[in-house]
C-alpha cells in the first residue's frame, strides 16, 4: 500500500512546488500589459531603481512566455503573472489565481469552467501560485470581460470579505482601476476589521500620495494598473516617484 506522500506524488506531480505557501506581494507593485511594455530594458530600469517584483497581465499574451523568460534572464525581478485565462498561463516566479467573487458569468466565477481551466493550467507549470478572492469594483475592461457586478455597499463588501476569509482565502483584492470610482479609506478599515487575517490588495489609478494613504490605512499591497504608466510621458520617472513615496 502506497504512503500518503507517494499517493500525492502520483495524483498531482506538477503541483508539488506549488503546495508551499507563496510569498506575499510587495507593499507596492506595477501591473504591466506586455502589449505596451515589451522591452526588457524597461524592466531592467525598474530593478535598478529598487523594484523587487513586477506583475504582468492584461489583454496581450501572445509574447508573454518569451517576455517572462527575457526578464528573468536579464534581471532578478520576481515576475508575477496575472493570467486572464488558461491561454495566458506560462512559467513565472508566482502565478496569481484570481477568483472573481462578484462575477455573473458562468465561465469566470469560482468553480466556473474558465476558473477551473486556468487553475489546471497553473498547476501544470509546477510554479508557486496564489489564490485570491477578487472583487472588481470599477468601470473597467475587467468588469466587462468578467461580467462583474460591483458591490457598492461597504458593509456588504466587508461581509463578502469576511466570508472569503472564513472559507479559506488569505488574499483579497479590490480592483477599481477607474478614475471615477475610488476606494474609500473607511472601506479599507472596515474590511480589515472583518477579515483581519487576509492580505488586502487594492488596484487603483491613484497618485503616489494616495497610494501612501491607502497603505497607512491598512492596504497591504497597492497595485498601479498599466494604463496609468501607458499614459505617462515618462513611465520610468513616474514609477520612480511611486517607489520613492512608498518605500523611502
Amino acid at each position: 500500500m502506497r504512503s500518503d506522500a507517494a499517493a500525492q506524488h502520483l495524483l498531482a506531480p506538477p503541483c508539488r512546488r506549488a503546495l508551499a505557501p507563496a510569498t506575499p506581494l510587495s507593499r507596492f507593485s506595477l501591473l504591466l500589459d506586455p502589449d505596451h511594455f515589451g522591452d526588457v530594458a524597461f524592466f531592467t530600469e525598474l530593478r535598478e531603481m529598487g523594484y523587487a517584483d513586477v506583475l504582468l497581465g492584461g489583454t496581450g499574451c501572445h509574447r508573454l512566455p518569451a517576455l517572462v523568460a527575457e526578464i528573468r534572464r536579464a534581471t532578478d525581478l520576481r515576475v508575477i503573472l496575472y493570467p486572464s485565462g488558461p491561454d495566458a498561463v506560462c512559467e513565472a516566479d508566482l502565478l496569481v489565481m484570481p477568483d472573481i467573487m462578484n462575477s455573473r458569468a458562468p465561465h469566470a466565477r469560482p468553480f466556473g469552467p474558465g476558473a477551473v481551466m486556468t487553475a489546471l493550467a497553473i498547476a501544470r507549470t509546477g510554479c508557486p501560485w496564489l489564490s485570491v478572492a477578487h472583487f472588481i469594483q470599477g468601470q473597467s475592461t475587467a468588469r466587462w470581460f468578467y461580467e462583474a457586478e460591483p458591490i457598492r455597499d461597504d458593509g456588504l463588501l466587508a461581509h463578502h470579505c469576511r466570508y472569503a476569509e472564513m472559507v479559506g482565502y488569505r488574499n483579497i483584492a479590490l480592483d477599481y482601476e477607474d478614475p471615477t470610482t475610488q476606494v474609500d479609506t473607511e472601506t479599507i478599515v472596515r474590511i480589515k476589521k472583518s477579515a483581519p487575517r487576509c492580505h488586502l490588495t487594492v488596484s487603483d489609478e491613484v497618485s503616489p500620495m494616495r497610494a501612501y494613504e491607502l497603505a497607512q490605512h491598512g492596504v497591504d499591497t497597492v497595485i498601479l494598473p498599466s494604463n496609468v504608466l501607458e499614459a505617462a510621458a515618462d513611465p520610468l520617472a513616474l514609477a520612480h516617484r511611486y517607489r520613492t513615496r512608498l518605500f523611502e
